[in-house]
């Protein structure tokens, strides 16, 4: 006899948007408390919670309301240094292995801080 299928939460707030082409596309808001159920999916979160926090540590440092800040001590050069920055912090003991870091947090951290400067650049750009 085949499984129930899981009800998902319903998200915190649905909205459409309509897209340039004319394309509408549904947009859910949702947070810790509805997140939606699944196999593997609670790692998943959970990890990207981590790359959430680690990326506020890192852009305290490198960013500022008015654009990228000049750092005396860079460690964004590679994954390497990054886990050292980490590990330096000591304010993420749950990032124990350098596998990790090179594979998974330090691409998504480097990817979100290149978008957040170049936003901040565009915004100061801006007449």
């Amino acid at each position: 006899m085949p499984r129930k299928k899981t009800v998902q939460p319903e998200p915190l707030e649905t909205f459409q948007l309509t897209l340039e082409d004319g394309s509408v596309v549904e947009i859910e808001v949702r947070n810790e408390t509805c997140n939606i159920i699944g196999r593997g999916l609670h790692k998943r979160d959970k990890h990207e919670d981590l790359c959430n926090r680690i990326f506020e540590y890192v852009a305290s440092i490198y960013l500022s309301p008015k654009g990228a800040k000049k750092v005396k001590q860079p460690f964004m050069g590679s994954a390497r240094e990054l886990d050292a920055e980490l590990a330096r912090s000591g304010l993420f003991p749950e990032v124990t292995d350098l596998q990790s870091v090179r594979k998974r947090i330090y691409p998504n951290v480097k990817r979100q801080l290149g978008i957040f400067t170049k936003a901040l650049e565009q915004k100061n750009k801006a007449p």
